[in-house]
């Protein structure tokens, strides 16, 4: 990576990581004192809502620095996310119960953890790109992309 590149990857990370965090302490507090540890799989999606507003927030502002079009963004960062957590979803679902219940918890930061670097790279080089996002190249992935 080159070092433009490598920065912007390490501030994803530190802020997908932080998401990360405040996914999983969103998730233990509802499990643990507000709807119970056979809840966890709605604790899991509430606590990936709450991530969802961070997330693009701190990828906006700072990650990526977008100025433009930041209603279309949104539209296109939640959807990604929803086809994510669906296969992330999935995933859980199926792994959770063969590993215990017990280690919810690290089944699902393990699969977040997992889909990070696809994701970088779908935002960095189709959603956050710097200047107007222009919808009908989000979908083509042949182009050559400029690092800044």
């Amino acid at each position: 990576m080159t070092p433009p590149l490598l920065r912007q990857y390490t501030i994803f990370l530190i802020v997908g990581g932080t998401g990360v965090c405040l996914n999983l302490g969103t998730i233990w507090v509802l499990t643990h004192y507000l709807i119970g540890l056979e809840n966890y799989f709605l604790a899991y999606l509430i606590g990936t809502a709450i991530n969802l507003a961070y997330l693009f927030t701190l990828h906006t502002i700072q990650t990526f620095r977008t100025t433009h079009d930041h209603g279309k963004r949104l539209v296109l960062f939640v959807g990604y996310h929803l086809a994510m957590t669906a296969i992330q979803a999935s995933i859980i679902k199926t792994i959770t119960p063969l590993v215990g219940l017990e280690y919810y918890l690290f089944v699902i930061g393990a699969v977040i953890g997992g889909f990070s670097i696809v994701t970088f790279l779908v935002f960095r080089f189709k959603l956050f790109t710097r200047g107007p996002l222009k919808l009908a190249t989000i979908f083509k992935f042949t182009s050559n992309h400029e690092v800044t």
